[in-house]
């Protein structure tokens, strides 16, 4: 396994100012550095009562996102409002990515409009009491596949896997855990089918930004994806400009990429990060130990040939991690600081704003803390 490179010192600026940051119709993402595990929080835009609601996706711990919300809800960002939480996202029944997700519904049930999970039963204790949450407080349950799509506001939420043929495996076990993962593709300002006169017209806004949440998703399942997905190929002949023309969209590709399974070397593959194409990788994991040596070296170079082919090159001579837009959450600036968790302000205009929050593990998030990366 090869340690992240490290960050120079002088791309982070001064402290603070996170807040002032984020406008209102920003879409606000974060990963936050939860060691050996996921976590994964979003902040929608405003809506017409300038209010925003969260989705959480995952919770390996709930200490960390508990003692955040609390903080958010001390800013602007993210006032208590009815119904705060969208959507909470339960990928798949490993303890390092729903630890903490029954504790979680059993404190913020009343404020949850509905909670999706695979639905592949799991004989753990985590996974026993998040659906004995679900159920006590009867919350809205849905098990998607792939197609299934959600509006919030202006997002667009799509699930890539898992795919409805691995779905139907899964009474057999007949998968391994990690295929069985809700994999997600946000679409921000999302294209709508609007009515105009008796002309319904399809409307893509040309900034539109999309982030792939790739759960645990390995191998098998991507595939299937990528079957259920199809993209228009790299050839550009009239035929296929035209077709992209019409429909105004690639349905992988995506200019943040939350890289599957922590950097495993069955999460992730060169044809992969080719087809999704993104501006920025990231990957939650715990750089030179852990318990399952996360993220793998080969996985690291795959991500970065796809970024930045050296066909016949000495790796030596690749762009560093940060140039290529990789960002980990266990990775350190050039003065040895822990960078943690990673914010991204995704603007309407399709701007994208990476902020670091200088966290280690154990620490709580402070929006004070924070430093943008330049």
């Amino acid at each position: 396994m090869s340690v992240p490179t490290l960050v120079p010192a002088s791309r982070l600026g001064p402290a603070g100012g996170f807040e002032a940051a984020c406008a209102p119709q920003d879409l606000i993402y974060f990963l936050l550095n939860v060691g050996d595990g996921d976590t994964q929080l979003l902040l929608l835009p405003e809506n017409e009562a300038r209010q925003r609601r969260a989705i959480v996706v995952d919770v390996a711990g709930v200490g960390k996102l508990s003692s955040f919300l609390d903080h958010l809800a001390l800013t602007t960002l993210l006032p208590a409002t009815e119904r705060l939480f969208s959507l909470v996202v339960a990928t798949h029944p490993h303890e390092d990515h729903i630890g903490g997700m029954a504790a979680f519904l059993d404190r913020f049930h009343t404020l949850i409009e509905e909670v999706w999970e695979p639905g592949y039963y799991h004989t753990t204790n985590a996974y026993a009491e998040m659906m004995r949450a679900i159920e006590d407080y009867d919350l809205r349950h849905t098990q998607p596949t792939s197609g299934t799509a959600r509006f919030t506001g202006n997002l667009q939420i799509t699930v890539l896997a898992p795919g409805v043929g691995i779905r139907g495996r899964f009474d057999s076990y007949g998968i391994e855990i990690n295929n069985a993962s809700i994999a997600l593709k946000l679409d921000f300002p999302a294209s709508r089918v609007i009515q105009r006169h008796e002309d319904r017209t399809y409307v893509s806004l040309p900034s539109a930004q999309s982030l792939i949440l790739g759960a645990d998703a390995q191998t098998l399942s991507w595939s299937q994806a990528l079957v259920d997905f199809p993209q228009l190929g790299p050839e550009r002949t009239a035929v296929s400009q035209a077709l992209r023309a019409a429909k105004g969209t690639t349905p992988l590709r995506a200019d943040v990429f939350k890289v599957p399974h922590h950097g495993s070397k069955h999460g992730v593959n060169l044809e992969l990060v080719e087809t999704i194409a993104p501006k920025l990788s990231l990957i939650s994991s715990v750089a030179g130990g852990g318990e399952y040596n996360f993220p793998h070296d080969v996985a690291q170079e795959m991500v970065r040939e796809g970024l930045e082919a050296r066909a016949g090159k000495s790796s030596a001579t690749r762009s560093p991690d940060h140039e290529l837009g990789i960002h980990y959450t266990s990775e350190r600036s050039s003065a040895g600081d822990a960078l943690g968790t990673i914010g991204l302000i995704v603007t309407p205009g399709g701007r994208r704003k990476v902020w670091r929050f200088m966290d280690r593990v154990s620490d709580r998030i402070n929006l004070a803390q924070a430093r943008e990366l330049a």
